[in-house]
C-alpha cells in the first residue's frame, strides 16, 4: 500500500481532540477545586471541600496518566481522540503505541518543550498543518502517525516501503 491509501486524520480533528483532552483534564480539575475551595468559608461542607480539593490536585496527574498512557498506549485513543473517531499507531505494525512508547512519547515532548522554553510545544502541535502524514515533530521521532479510526492497519504504509533509503556505496573511496 501508499501512502495515498492510508486516511491520516487532518489537522481540525487532531486539534478537537486535543481541545476535548485538555478540557477533561484541566476543566475537572479547575471545576473541583473551585467549588472545593468555596465549600472551605462553609462550617458544614468544610471537610467536602477539602476532599474536592485534594481531588482535584490528585486528578491532573492520574488522569493525564490514565488518559494518555494507559488508555492511548492501549487503544490508540484518548478520550478526545475516540469522540472524532481518530487514534494514534505505529507507522510499521498499525498497532497501538503501547504503553512504555506512549511514556517515552510524553516524557520526550515535556523535556523538548522545556528545554526550548515551549517553542517546541507549538512548532509541533502546528506541525501536522504543513506535513505530507499529519504527523507532530513527536510522530516522526517515534514513528507514529494518527489516522482515522476506520483505517484498518493493513492499510498502513511500512516504514521500509515508504521511507526506504537508497543503500549505502559498497566503497566510500571509489
Amino acid at each position: 500500500m501508499t501512502d495515498s491509501s492510508t486516511r491520516y486524520a487532518n489537522y481540525g480533528s487532531r486539534a478537537v481532540a486535543y481541545l476535548i483532552d485538555v478540557l477533561i483534564l484541566w476543566g475537572v480539575a479547575i471545576a473541583g477545586g473551585v467549588i472545593g475551595f468555596a465549600m472551605l468559608f462553609s462550617d458544614v461542607s468544610r471537610p467536602i471541600g477539602i476532599i474536592l480539593l485534594v481531588a482535584s490536585i490528585i486528578w491532573i496527574p492520574a488522569g493525564a496518566i490514565w488518559n494518555y498512557i494507559i488508555r492511548q498506549g492501549s487503544t490508540g485513543q484518548t478520550v478526545g481522540k475516540s469522540r472524532v473517531s481518530i487514534r494514534l499507531v505505529r507507522v510499521d505494525t498499525g498497532r497501538p503505541i503501547g504503553a512504555g512508547l506512549a511514556i517515552i512519547r510524553v516524557l520526550a515532548g515535556w523535556l523538548f518543550n522545556t528545554l526550548t522554553g515551549g517553542i517546541f510545544l507549538i512548532v509541533d502541535l502546528l506541525f501536522p498543518a504543513f506535513d505530507k502524514r499529519r504527523q507532530r515533530v513527536i510522530d516522526k521521532m517515534l514513528n507514529t502517525v494518527v489516522v482515522d479510526a476506520s483505517t484498518p492497519a493493513a492499510a498502513l504504509p511500512t516504514t521500509a516501503r515508504s521511507e526506504a533509503l537508497p543503500p549505502p556505496p559498497s566503497d566510500p573511496f571509489a
